[in-house]
């Protein structure tokens, strides 16, 4: 969370790291071959979320300059130089990191070193990205903020307050679209990937099956309501993503109702019985029976409907297609008894 802002990046960078780091060759390659770009573009790195913390705060393990070529990694937890304007000690993710650390993506100690790899960090979900005001509309602020500056210090306090009611408005500031395309891309859509590390046939399908549902499709053709992988797999929390089998997943039969009422207000017993992740072509033949017969029903009246307008264009180029009928003629869009002499 950053709460101050207008600063450009010198003020984050008091030991002189940019005399290094702004140029734009410099990196390295490293044991395993992998190119290794440290620049740091000083005008972007400005308008980021983490302007304002110093570059030691994350690179804990840097005590000289110049230093030599790191083989840590940062750490999420560390506490920042950041203090929010409504609290007396500094800012850290420590709390995020502690449910990370009991979710289903947690890097286990009895892990393989390829499972280690494959599950996401917190650098796979959060790229740092250019940071923007939070514009809420539906929430006015005016008024409160008012109150809140007979107390606190107006630098600050706005952000602040547009950042806490925008979590509660929104779950995450990505749209569905973006958080299932993340979900999906170089992880859950990887069948060899999901394979290679046993997880259950359900779960190597989760994508192609959600794609196949009513969410993804909406969500598929821009819906900014529909559920997406979020909102049934975890709470407000975010990070909170547990298997199936324990008692505090979002998606285990005893929490299920209360995770499908944000949306379906009417939910009963029967409702969440409902497979979501449903494949039509496993085990229930009478999903693939009944999912033909509705493609059915759906193509057969758009290619009606379109055979249809087809015959009465024609007809109107050639001054109606005549229909005999007794008593008289017609066509259509105009009906036309010849006169009696």
């Amino acid at each position: 969370m950053v709460l101050s802002f207008g600063f450009r990046a010198e003020a984050a960078d008091k030991e002189n790291c940019l005399m290094c780091h702004k140029y734009r060759q410099l990196g390295r390659i490293d044991e395993q071959g992998r190119k290794k770009n440290y620049n740091v573009n000083e005008n972007i790195y400005a308008n980021t979320v983490h302007r304002n913390v110093p570059c030691r705060d994350c690179h804990t393990y840097i005590t000289r300059l110049p230093h030599d070529p790191v083989t840590e990694e940062v750490s999420c937890a560390n506490e920042c130089h950041i203090k929010p304007p409504f609290a007396k000690e500094n800012f850290s993710h420590r709390k995020i990191i502690n449910i990370y650390n009991k979710s289903v993506h947690a890097i286990k100690e009895n892990d393989s070193p390829d499972l280690k790899l494959a599950k996401p960090y917190c650098k796979y979900c959060h790229l740092n990205p250019i940071y923007t005001r939070v514009s809420e509309k539906r929430i006015s602020y005016e008024k409160t903020l008012a109150r809140c500056f007979n107390c606190h210090e107006k630098k600050g306090v706005t952000q602040a307050y547009k950042h806490v009611t925008h979590r509660l408005a929104h779950k995450t500031s990505r749209s569905p679209q973006e958080i299932v395309q993340l979900c999906s891309k170089n992880c859950h859509e990887d069948v060899e990937k999901m394979k290679k590390f046993n997880v259950s046939k359900e779960s190597v399908e989760a994508v192609e099956t959600y794609n196949e549902s009513i969410h993804g499709k909406a969500v598929a053709l821009g819906s900014q309501q529909t559920a997406d992988c979020i909102s049934c797999h975890a709470t407000s929390a975010i990070h909170d993503i547990y298997k199936k089998d324990n008692q505090k997943a979002t998606i285990n039969p005893a929490n299920r109702a209360k995770i499908c009422r944000q949306c379906h207000r009417k939910v009963n017993e029967r409702f969440i019985q409902i497979d979501v992740h449903s494949s039509i072509n496993n085990k229930k033949p009478i999903l693939f029976f009944m999912n033909l017969g509705l493609r059915g029903a759906l193509y057969s009246t758009i290619f009606g409907l379109m055979f249809l307008a087809l015959i009465e264009t024609i007809g109107r180029k050639r001054d109606g297609i005549k229909w005999q009928i007794k008593g008289g003629t017609t066509w259509r869009g105009k009906s036309k008894r010849e006169p009696k002499n």
